[in-house]
């Protein structure tokens, strides 16, 4: 249980980062501490079986709206961005790790 609560954690902190780097590219403005809010709320609505990713998605860019008051596409495209990101990083330090 330890293992899955740090790799929890590690996948929130490096989804904020990746989407406050993502902020400063786009049209979207946004501070790290609501940002961490967001992605610990969507990471916790991902955990639900089944549709939990797409309820996730969906909370993510309808938050993220709410927060930074941007458009729905450009927030969309921020959070297109920090997934992937986030994907390729997780998987470089995954193949670190092992």
């Amino acid at each position: 249980m330890g293992a899955l609560a740090l790799i929890f954690i590690m996948d929130v902190v490096l989804t904020s980062l990746c989407m406050y780097v993502a902020t400063k590219f786009s049209f979207v403005r946004a501070e790290l501490k609501p940002l961490l809010g967001i992605v610990f709320l969507v990471a916790l609505v991902s955990l639900i079986p089944s549709i939990g990713w797409i309820l996730g998605l969906i909370l993510f860019v309808y938050l993220l709206t709410r927060v930074a008051d941007a458009n729905l596409v450009d927030c969309i495209w921020v959070v297109a961005f920090t997934k992937l990101v986030t994907v390729a990083a997780l998987f470089v330090l995954g193949g670190i790790l092992v």
